[in-house]
């Protein structure tokens, strides 16, 4: 079982290593060989940065082990720490086309919404493992979190990140389901929650309104011009072919004709430049990652890690399909990066972030894994087992 583990430990990370790098190739691409207006080589300077930074937190949590998030003083200050940010960005925060999302410190600029993420994952699956079977009824169970969530994801969508916002309420429909809750009275919360989160997300928000309606009265149409972005990112996908035009010589992204090409459409850039075969293998890389998942999901009869692992995994492959929907023009468009692929500091670092979570279970699993086979009597069997339980205990 310890070799299985292992395994899929090396080729989490393996996934993971081939997006970053794929990332930084098309962050290149589209800033450093760009013959458009966003060419700027500081891009891919600074998504190095993050790089090495979110490798550096993922290697620290995973050293850190899975139970030392159990700590209710590390919980606190995680969930504290992340709804603070979140309260004063409106205030302190710089603003960038309409929205106030990032707080500057000095040259790093952070982005409160993405460490919420991580930290919902964090808080929930401690919570969730404190109130046990409570969670299928009773009010510390259900309306409790949901009012915790409600403040949180208002706190987000005051930074005008709807697209957070919703990512969020998916990882915690997950996390809620995976823990025992009732399917149908949770489905049933979120349905009768619908109309007052649409009410107040799009059509109080004239321009939300407008990207809807554009996006359901035919995108592809120029007189279109709320679909401009979306019918741009369609025509860059379809022009790359089977097999791609070549890295940073996209006709049409190349030139500036797709906004945002190296954030939240960089999809449509890898789709120009290294054709289907390329999106594709992209998505693969995703499917794998969450196969990976759940497979170490599988192996653990603990909740709080089993919680860890679904959250993580669940956070990175919703907001990736998400991205490459948004991009292919199937649901409307919204600003989700790809994970580890899109040029954003802070999206990367929190990704990284949530793989060392799943690395870090991974490695308290293999600590906790009593090597019986290494004896072939009954006392040495018992000696190899009692050591294996006691460096369990001293990991915990």
């Amino acid at each position: 079982m310890t070799n299985g583990l292992m395994a899929l430990r090396v080729a989490m990370w393996g996934i993971v290593l081939f997006l970053c790098a794929l990332g930084m190739v098309m962050i290149a691409s589209t800033t450093v060989y760009s013959r458009g207006p966003d060419m700027d080589p500081s891009f891919l300077i600074k998504q190095g940065i993050a790089l090495v930074a979110g490798l550096v937190a993922a290697w620290t949590v995973s050293r850190m082990g899975s139970d030392m998030l159990r700590q209710p003083w590390l919980v606190l200050l995680i969930g504290a720490g992340t709804l603070a940010l979140l309260a004063v960005t409106p205030y302190i925060g710089q603003t960038r086309n309409g929205a106030t999302r990032w707080i500057s410190l000095g040259p790093i600029l952070i982005q409160p919404a993405e460490l919420a993420k991580v930290a919902l994952i964090v808080v929930m699956a401690w919570y969730l493992i404190r109130v046990e079977e409570k969670v299928r009824v009773t009010w510390n169970g259900v309306l409790l979190p949901l009012i915790g969530f409600a403040v949180l994801s208002a706190l987000v969508f005051r930074t005008r990140d709807l697209g957070s916002v919703v990512i969020l309420a998916g990882v915690l429909w997950v996390m809620w389901l995976y823990s025992g809750a009732n399917w149908f009275y949770s489905s049933l919360l979120g349905i009768l929650c619908l109309p007052m989160a649409l009410y107040v997300s799009v059509f109080k928000e004239g321009y939300r309104f407008d990207r809807m309606l554009a996006f359901i009265n035919n995108p592809l149409s120029p007189h279109n011009e709320w679909a401009y972005q979306l019918r741009h990112s369609i025509i860059a996908l379809g022009s790359g072919g089977n097999h791609g035009q070549g890295l940073g010589t996209g006709s049409f992204s190349q030139r500036g004709f797709v906004p945002e090409r190296h954030t939240d459409f960089i999809f449509s850039v890898i789709g120009e430049e290294l054709g289907y075969w390329g999106t594709v293998g992209c998505a693969f890389a995703y499917l794998l990652l969450l196969v990976i998942g759940l497979m170490v999901a599988a192996r653990t009869r603990d909740l709080h890690q089993r919680l860890l692992v679904i959250g993580a995994v669940v956070l990175l492959v919703v907001q990736a399909f998400a991205n490459m929907m948004v991009v292919t023009g199937l649901i409307p468009t919204k600003g989700l990066t790809l994970p580890f692929v899109s040029y954003g500091g802070s999206s990367l670092f929190v990704c990284l972030v949530a793989v060392g979570i799943i690395d870090a279970v991974v490695r308290q699993l293999t600590r906790s894994q009593p090597v019986v086979e290494a004896s072939t009597t009954r006392i040495g069997a018992a000696v190899v087992s009692h050591r294996s339980a006691a460096l369990a205990r001293s990991w915990s």
